[in-house]
């Protein structure tokens, strides 16, 4: 089964809408929200929405290239390049929105992370891990050859280890930042519930045969499902307590939960109904309908539609959640990545090397990418690639003189001795020994290269650049209590001395006036 999830780690405001819309109690007086109008090039908004950016990420599906960025309402022009070359994608694990990081599998099975700011991709890990899963893209975990379940960070050196009572098969992460790990033991499933770093069992718990060759979770619930050959389990995630399984009288195909885990969707082999279970009554409501059999199936993370993979044939159903009814059928391949719903309701899918927009409802194409097949597409929602608000960039003033916003308190009074304005026996220019004179009349320009978590990233950023101007350093900035270390070069007298010395290095760049 795909466990890519599109537009991965949505905002929580946005599966709250979905809850509402789509997955709540009374979501069946509430079908769809308004179709967007006919337009060939782009889809129609009013006004700019609040709230993270959807963007869309495309890297080469074969072979290693680099990285691209694209606003989803204008994807023939990329806002953003990487600098390193991202490898093959096997499937994605999620996007970390704070820190700018895509998680994915590449196509060895090794995690790799995606930096969106400082434009790198990190090398595989040492150790070799199975069945990687994470809930936030920050912590993620597999089992190695001999069982244990790991925790690979983007900080730690080297990964937390739990060597389990048995041998582990599978793990759920929590959104509490706990673990479930799963194995097995003479036919039963057993359960573990852990709180990294912390390798003391919080609860356990056995449930009957037959063994669950399946984990899935949903994005908010409480809930883990266990899949077994024809039946689903759920157990609550606080304290393992299981409800009562349901049986299927045939083996089960594909299973997908709706965002708040308030229905879970089973196709089962060689049927043409979707049963449907209500997280409630625990028990199966009236099925959805299918035009046949299905092999696979795929969850818009807003909970408006389920993407249904046909057992044959190169096309998809497209189920509505709020009627349980197929609102289209459209021609697509099945991967990892594609056919996807958007934000605006359109479906993303594969045709050829294309990738053509369709409208979820009636199956109308809205807009094609001319080759855009031949990449991996990541949906993804940031804000991390909107051009900052100049008075962000303002310096600090003390008595008229601009200060350097990321100064310690220590540092600004040892440039006071040195300042005439706070000192009188001080000369006219703040010097700073290691980059020349700052402040001697005139604005100052600094280009940026990189703002990023971690101390190592940015010196690696800085030894990379091949600029001419002056030699680029990191400096250190807090920012809602994380310090941000960002990678800078000058100050140049002009703004022109700045964008050539930023172009010269020959990646993404921003000029300042002032210090960032």
């Amino acid at each position: 089964q795909s466990r890519t999830l599109p537009f991965v780690r949505t905002s929580l405001a946005a599966v709250a809408l979905a809850i509402v819309v789509a997955c709540g109690r009374s979501d069946r007086r509430a079908t769809r929200a308004a179709t967007p109008g006919d337009h060939s090039t782009a889809p129609t908004t009013s006004v700019t929405p609040p709230g993270p950016d959807p963007i869309i990420l495309r890297a080469p599906r074969v072979g290693a290239g680099p990285l691209r960025a694209y606003a989803y309402s204008a994807l023939d022009t990329a806002i953003w390049t990487s600098v390193d070359k991202a490898p093959a994608i096997a499937r994605v694990l999620a996007f970390d929105d704070d820190a700018g990081s895509v998680a994915v599998v590449d196509g060895r099975g090794a995690l790799r992370r995606f930096d969106l700011r400082a434009g790198a991709v990190t090398p595989p890990p040492q150790v070799k891990l199975t069945g990687l899963s994470t809930y936030d893209g920050q912590s993620i975990y597999g089992i190695n050859a001999k069982g244990d379940v790991a925790r690979l960070t983007r900080t730690d050196e080297t990964p937390w280890l739990l060597t389990p009572p048995g041998g582990a098969r599978d793990v759920a992460p929590r959104p509490d930042g706990s673990i479930i790990v799963v194995g097995s033991r003479k036919g039963s499933t057993v359960l573990w519930h852990v709180r990294p770093p912390e390798s003391r069992l919080l609860d356990s718990a056995v449930l009957p045969p037959p063994a669950a060759d399946r984990v899935v979770r949903t994005q908010l619930g409480d809930r883990v499902y266990l899949v077994a050959d024809s039946s689903i389990e759920g157990v609550r995630g606080r304290d393992l307590v299981a409800v009562a399984p349901i049986t299927f009288p045939r083996r089960i195909r594909a299973v997908a939960a709706t965002p708040s885990g308030d229905r879970i969707y089973v196709a089962l082999d060689s049927t043409t109904t979707l049963q449907v279970i209500d997280r409630y009554s625990d028990r199966l409501t009236t099925g959805a309908e299918l035009p046949g059999a299905a092999i696979d199936m795929r969850m818009d993370p807003l909970g408006r539609y389920i993407l249904v993979r046909p057992l044959a044939g190169d096309s998809a159903w497209i189920l509505a959640v709020g009627t349980d009814h197929v609102s289209a059928t459209v021609h697509t391949a099945w991967t990892t990545d594609l056919p996807f719903v958007g934000p605006d309701g359109q479906v993303a899918t594969s045709v050829k090397n294309d990738v053509v927009f369709v409208d979820a409802t009636t199956g109308v194409k809205k807009r094609v990418v001319p080759g855009g097949a031949k990449d991996f597409w990541i949906p993804i929602r940031w804000n991390g690639f909107r051009p900052r608000p100049a008075s962000l960039d303002a310096p600090v003033t003390f008595n008229g003189v601009q200060r350097d916003t990321t100064d310690t308190i220590g540092k600004v009074i040892e440039n006071s001795k040195h300042d005439s304005t706070l000192n009188p026996s001080a000369s006219h220019a703040i010097v700073d020994t290691a980059h020349g004179n700052i402040g001697r009349g005139g604005p100052e320009y600094v280009v940026q290269f990189a703002a990023v978590l971690s101390a190592d990233a940015a010196r690696s950023v800085a030894s990379s650049l091949g600029g001419s101007g002056r030699n680029p350093r990191v400096i250190e900035s807090k920012q809602q209590g994380r310090t941000i270390y960002k990678v800078v070069m000058g100050p140049f007298s002009t703004q022109e001395q700045a964008e050539a010395a930023g172009r010269a290095a020959n990646r993404q760049y921003w000029v300042y006036q002032g210090t960032p």
